[in-house]
Formats: C-alpha cells, sequence, structure tokens
C-alpha cells in the first residue's frame, strides 16, 4: 500500500483533488492507467470522492488488439462496478495532413475525454502519465529544442474548458507500478507498439534513456526535479505575464500588434511570451517557435528598419513597422 500512499502525497500536495470531485480516469488497459483506476477507488472515501468512472477510447490503431484492450478495460470497469463510456474512432482516416498521427491522436483523444466527462458528470479527468513520461517528454523538448515553457514537461494539472486534468501518478516511476500490479496479481494489457521505434518517443524511452543512466542510473529522477524547479520559474514568469493581453490591439485590416515603446522595455523573457501570444492569435504554429525565430524577432525588433519582416511558423510573418511589430498571415494570391 506504500505505492497508494504516494499517489495520496502527490494529489495532496499538488492540490489535485477536493472532497466531492467526480472522478474520470481515461483508462487504456495499460499498466498506468489500470493501477490509476485501483489507486483512486482505493482513496476515494479517504478523498470523500463523489464518484470514480472510466473512459476507453479505442484509436483503432492497433486492428484488433486494440479492440481487445478496450474489451480488457469494460470488463475491469464491470468487475470494479464503475461506471464506463467507450468509443472507437479510425485517427488514420480523419487525420488532416498538416498533422502526425501522434498528434491527431492526442487532439481526437481530448475531444473524447471532454464528452465522456459530461456523460459521466465528471469535473475532473485523470490521467496515468508517469515519472517516465515526464522524463522522457523533458528530453524529447530538450533534443529538438525548448523554451523554459516547454522544459517544464507535464503539469501535474490544467484546465481544459469545464474540466481539470490531473495526473497522480506523476512522481511513481514505472517500474515500481509494474512491481505493486503483479505483486498484487492485478492483470493489465501491453501495447507492444510502445516499444518498437516507430515514435521519436519509443527511440527515447527504449535507447536514449537506457544509455544515459549508464551515467546517471536516477536519470529520470533527476530530469523531474529539474522541471520542478523550472516550474517555480516559469510560474514567477506566468504571474508577470498576466498584462500581457492588454497590450495587443487588433487591427481592422487582420493580425494583431503590439507598440515598439511597450516591447522594448520589457525582459526578453517577457518579450519571448508576448511573441507567443502574438503568434498564437495571428494563426500562427507557436509550437514550431524555434529560437533561430527568436533571435530573428529580436533583431527585427531592435536594429531592422521600417518595412523589415520575418517569416514564422504558420505561414505567419512579422513586420516592423514606425511604431509597432505586427504579426499577421500570410495572403494567398
Amino acid at each position: 500500500m506504500k505505492l497508494i500512499e504516494q499517489v495520496l502525497k502527490t494529489i495532496r500536495n499538488y492540490e489535485l483533488l477536493k472532497p466531492g470531485d467526480s472522478v474520470m480516469v481515461a483508462c487504456s488497459g495499460g499498466p498506468d492507467s489500470v493501477f490509476l483506476l485501483h489507486a483512486l477507488l482505493s482513496l476515494g472515501r479517504k478523498l470523500n470522492l463523489k464518484k470514480v468512472s472510466v473512459c476507453n477510447l479505442d484509436h483503432g490503431l492497433r486492428g484488433k488488439e486494440s479492440g481487445e484492450d478496450s474489451l480488457f478495460v469494460k470488463k475491469l470497469a464491470k468487475e470494479l462496478g464503475v461506471e464506463i463510456v467507450y468509443k472507437k474512432i479510425d485517427v488514420n482516416k480523419s487525420k488532416p495532413k498538416s498533422l502526425s498521427t501522434e498528434e491527431h491522436a492526442r487532439m481526437e483523444r481530448y475531444q473524447f475525454y471532454r464528452t465522456a466527462g459530461k456523460k459521466l458528470g465528471a469535473n475532473i479527468i485523470a490521467t496515468g502519465h508517469t515519472l517516465d513520461d515526464q522524463a522522457e517528454t523533458i528530453l524529447m523538448r530538450v533534443i529538438k529544442g525548448a523554451s523554459l515553457k516547454g522544459l517544464v514537461g507535464i503539469a501535474p494539472s490544467r484546465l481544459e474548458g469545464d474540466f481539470k486534468i490531473i495526473r497522480p501518478i506523476f512522481e511513481i516511476e514505472k517500474r515500481d507500478i509494474l512491481k505493486y500490479l503483479n505483486s498484487e496479481g492485478i492483470l493489465y494489457r501491453i501495447d507492444r507498439t510502445n516499444i518498437e521505434p516507430i515514435y521519436f518517443r519509443n527511440v527515447v524511452r527504449g535507447q536514449i534513456v537506457p544509455f544515459l543512466e549508464k551515467y546517471n542510473p536516477r536519470l529520470k529522477r533527476a530530469l523531474f526535479n529539474m522541471a520542478e524547479h523550472l516550474r517555480e520559474d516559469f510560474e514567477f514568469i506566468e504571474e508577470a505575464n498576466a498584462g500581457i493581453k492588454n497590450l495587443l490591439n487588433y487591427p481592422k485590416f487582420g493580425g494583431v500588434e503590439v507598440k515598439l515603446k511597450d516591447l522594448i522595455i520589457q525582459s526578453r523573457s517577457i518579450q519571448k511570451e508576448i511573441l507567443r501570444e502574438c503568434l498564437e492569435k495571428a494563426g500562427g504554429e507557436v509550437k514550431k517557435l524555434s529560437f533561430r525565430h527568436w533571435k530573428e524577432v529580436e533583431g527585427l525588433i531592435n536594429r531592422k528598419a521600417k518595412g523589415s519582416s520575418v517569416h514564422l511558423p504558420g505561414g505567419v510573418v512579422a513586420y516592423r513597422g514606425a511604431n509597432e511589430l505586427r504579426l499577421s498571415k500570410i495572403r494567398k494570391i
């Protein structure tokens, strides 16, 4: 029960739940989400939860095997006496060309969570992200190049519309979860695609992390701790960013602009946040914003002449006017 107590500790430390909450567990049938479901049911009375329920989405990516995973979750929900909402989709059929399979699957997954949550009367969605997921995410972002916002990794909780999404087991390593489930005789499913080197995350998990652990056996914990320290810095910056939206203007001819005099007086960290906000409002792709893009915009603000411009991800151009920086979509002729 020591591992269950760790879940309770995480929930209390991060104030993830309060008495009367109704929690829906996103369960794939894998060890992490199965453990999370058992943990929340075990802690339900202690936390004074109103209800614990389950949702399961079959992405249609693994044919018969993913269908069997869903049957397993349905059976598990029945055995544990909890309500379940299930849905099957074909991610590849509905995928836009602009998104990767992983990105589209994630988008569909969270849309399903919102729909299922409403059906089950839940106000909280719990997902089975572990410390391993956190470490892998941070390492992936380091490799690809990320800002401070990216390096804080997976947040313990966040708002998604009317719902709060929580990660109660993100301080627990997967090996400890497997050890617990096996010792308790709790069954779970294994997704073989999680170990095949067909996705970048799987390469990080199966090759890069084990290699780096030769030099630091506690690599995952070290990356997790680093993210937690950076989160404190990021939250400080976020508080300082509270007035950013008041600096933005929206011209009648489209796009978004900010006065150069308001921009120049800000620290570089705040300038970067203003750029991200402007890019998002202009319809660009914030996730693809790189350090190179930032340095180009920095040069545009501080050194370039009126009329100069920089192209940014998502078909957006940043234009330097006499007194303002304007971001807008490139018009197709």
